[in-house]
């Protein structure tokens, strides 16, 4: 900075204005303790005048309670710089940050302090209000966490469920259905569960009504009793209703359900008059016994389920289009085994593992079963399945379960996706299949392996494959040792 502009600087007026003008308050005391400047800022954030400053000692100030005074004092006597927030006034909520620092001439002597005091009220007050939204946010995320940790327990909890009745799946599919089934399982609405047969629709029911905490559904099939019959046994009938009735009457699904649940199974195959009934009863929540003229409320959540195309009975002309929106607010749909694969061996396992704690057993399954099992359609679905896994349980005639314990035509599905090169001739399904069985294992022996590492590619045990041999007679120069 050149001499002129100093000089320029140094004019009163022109630093009175620079120091007037600053948003800071800036004070001087000199060497003796008194104060000998403040700008107007300083005077507009301690609330006190000039003339309470200018001239006056700190010793003075601070036997007067002035808490800039007592820091500029303890600045004289230890000559640091000090700062500290402060609440210059006691019924003020503006906070001061006062720093005070030492001034020393060029050759080193004490020339009194320098005091700057920013007002942060606003910066605090934002700070504070920060803090407020980010303990609010933080809230807020703690809640979504809870809530999302509870989502996933309750989701474990309807498949541990699941696994109870057989329903165990890794897929998305099954998944999505456990959490559609959390969601289904605390609310009243009608419900319609779709899927093939023996996809276990009604298991899927009983599941529901469990994790919601209320006692068991009430089952009827809509497809196994005549129409009176089932009319009878939904609505009930007053005494002497009809000829043969009970002289006492009788109570009604409808009614004997009170606020539980009603599994209307195989709903498509309702008769034409009953589907009106059942729409009646869906729309006025209330019914009238067969013969009876006073009604009946009707409290009972209905669930229904069908293995048919209800869209297409409807465009058909075969179920009514008002009954199936009644029926369909809530549509489950339960996928078949053959497009959920990756659900088909946890399955097999859990059923396996289930036979194995009733016998007291510890059977497993080969590879070439797992295969198997893989290939298969399962037109069936979980019933075939339970029931394929429990046949081969009781007559496989070792600890593993192999291909041969299995039905001939899923070992010929097997096969089928399995290249072997030209089937032989036989006289029956199961004479071809020993016949593949019998090459496929003479050409194994003739590989340089152990008959251990034959038995481990072809998934089956030592003593297995030593059996096999046995049975097809297979030249003991192939039998190279374990």
């Amino acid at each position: 900075m050149s001499g002129a502009n100093i000089k320029r600087l140094m004019d009163p007026e022109i630093l009175a204005a620079i120091m007037d003008s600053a948003t800071d308050g800036f004070t001087y005391t000199d060497e003796t303790g008194y104060i000998v400047y403040n700008n107007r800022a300083y005077s507009e954030m301690t609330g006190l005048p000039d003339e309470k400053i200018q001239g006056h000692n700190i010793h003075q100030l601070v036997k007067e309670g002035f808490p800039i005074s007592r820091m500029m004092l303890e600045v004289f006597q230890s000559r640091e710089t000090r700062s500290e927030l402060i609440k210059y006034q006691a019924d003020s909520e503006r906070l001061l940050l006062v720093t005070l620092s030492p001034v020393y001439s060029p050759d080193g002597r004490f020339r009194g302090a320098v005091g700057n005091v920013r007002d942060m009220t606003e910066l605090m007050q934002l700070r504070q209000q920060m803090d407020i939204t980010y303990l609010d946010y933080d809230r807020e995320m703690q809640v979504k966490e809870k809530a999302n940790r509870e989502l996933v327990q309750r989701i474990n909890e309807m498949l541990h469920l699941m696994e109870d009745y057989d329903i165990v799946g890794r897929s998305k599919a099954m998944h999505n259905l456990a959490e559609l089934a959390l969601r289904v399982s605390h609310v009243r609405s009608t419900v319609l569960i779709t899927g093939e047969s023996g996809v276990g629709k009604d298991v899927f029911c009983r599941m529901i009504c469990r994790f919601a905490g209320s006692p068991d559904y009430i089952k009827i099939s809509c497809g196994n009793l005549p129409e009176n019959l089932l009319e009878s046994e939904l609505f009930g009938y007053e005494a002497g209703a009809f000829t043969g009735a009970n002289r006492t009457g009788k109570r009604g699904i409808f009614e004997l359900a009170g606020d539980g649940v009603i599994f209307l199974d195989e709903i498509g195959e309702l008769p034409p008059q009953l589907q009106v009934k059942l729409l009646t009863v869906l729309q006025d929540r209330r019914f009238y016994r067969i013969g009876g003229t006073a009604p009946l409320p009707m409290n009972a959540r209905v669930v229904a389920a069908t293995n048919r195309d209800l869209k297409k009975e409807v465009a058909q002309g075969s179920f009514r289009r008002d009954l199936y929106y009644r029926l369909n607010v809530i549509p489950v749909h339960i996928p078949p085994l053959r497009e959920r694969t990756e659900d088909i061996l946890p399955l097999a396992e859990h059923i396996l593992l289930r036979l194995n704690r009733q016998q007291g057993t510890g059977k497993l399954f080969g590879q070439a079963f797992k295969k198997a099992l893989l290939a298969y359609r399962w037109p069936g679905n979980i019933r075939e399945l339970n029931n394929i896994i429990e046949r081969a349980f009781v007559l496989a005639r070792s600890d593993t379960l192999e291909l041969e314990d299995l039905p001939d035509e899923m070992t010929a599905q097997w096969l089928q996706r399995t290249p072997q090169g030209p089937v032989p001739a036989g006289s029956s399904l199961h004479c071809i299949l020993e016949e593949v069985e019998a090459a496929v294992l003479a050409q194994r022996l003739q590989e340089d392996r152990t008959l251990s590492e034959i038995a481990a590619t072809l998934g089956i045990d030592l003593s297995t494959l030593v059996r096999k041999i046995k049975k097809y007679n297979l030249p003991k120069r192939h039998n190279r040792g374990k």
